[in-house]
């Protein structure tokens, strides 16, 4: 009589052994769908997913040892934030950045950024509070780019940038814009262009921050459009050129 092994069972308690490992590490409860949801997006990043690739559930569930649900799970969280797409009976597939849609999500978010400096400069000279975690943001920024110079997890300070400009957005008082940066970020961050941003440019972006900050605190509105546009600029130029080398090196890499 053959011995029957219930694969589903032992991958249950496989997840909840990674759970609790996850757990443990972070300090904090992460779900079995928080980790499969960072693992496809750290290996979408980092080309491992190439864009345009089509992302098979079951496939995915063995390679990441799970079971169906938080692969399914995971994929929609990441179809929300249009890191991948989904087509009807096609399935997923890692969505492909192109440049055009690059400089039109720049095009957007310096349109943003320079629309609300009036009302910026307004809300962060009374709320003392949401000036206060703009300070802490940009400090951490500065703790984390000394301290991973040779290191880096450009995950983590790809969050921070992103908490930098929801607070900058979100002393506007348009809860929209927010959304739309929330919704735009993830797109270069996807193509694995952010992943390659050099740690010089890092450090930049730290010193255009507190520029944008000291221009606002000082209530100079003019100086803080400036400041803004300077960053973003800087931020189109420099992805641009990351994007485009990727796409030149690849099809050699390839042949």
């Amino acid at each position: 009589m053959g011995i029957y092994i219930d694969r589903n069972r032992i991958l249950r308690v496989v997840e909840h052994l990674r759970e609790e490992k996850t757990s443990q590490l972070t300090g904090k409860k992460i779900t079995l769908t928080d980790q499969i949801y960072q693992d496809i997006k750290e290996d979408i990043s980092s080309k491992i997913f190439q864009p345009g690739e089509k992302l098979n559930i079951k496939e995915l569930a063995r390679k990441y040892n799970v079971s169906d649900t938080p692969v399914k799970q995971a994929l929609q969280r990441l179809a929300d934030e249009k890191m991948v797409i989904s087509t009807p009976n096609k399935g997923m597939s890692v969505r492909a950045l192109t440049p055009h849609e690059l400089n039109d999500i720049f095009d957007i978010r310096l349109m943003m950024d320079t629309f609300f400096v009036k009302d910026i400069v307004s809300a962060l000279n009374y709320n003392a509070g949401l000036r206060q975690q703009l300070v802490d943001n940009l400090e951490a920024q500065r703790r984390f780019t000394e301290a991973n110079e040779f290191s880096r997890r450009p995950a983590e300070y790809f969050a921070l940038d992103l908490e930098f400009h929801a607070l900058y957005l979100a002393a506007s008082g348009n809860k929209k814009a927010v959304e739309i940066l929330q919704g735009l970020q993830p797109f270069t961050y996807a193509t694995g262009t952010y992943v390659n941003q050099p740690h010089s440019r890092d450090c930049e972006c730290v010193k255009e921050h507190q520029a944008i900050l000291d221009a606002a605190f000082a209530e100079d509105a003019d100086a803080l459009r400036e400041a803004v546009s300077r960053h973003i600029e800087n931020s189109r130029r420099a992805l641009q050129l990351i994007f485009k080398v990727s796409q030149i090196a690849q099809p050699i890499a390839d042949r």
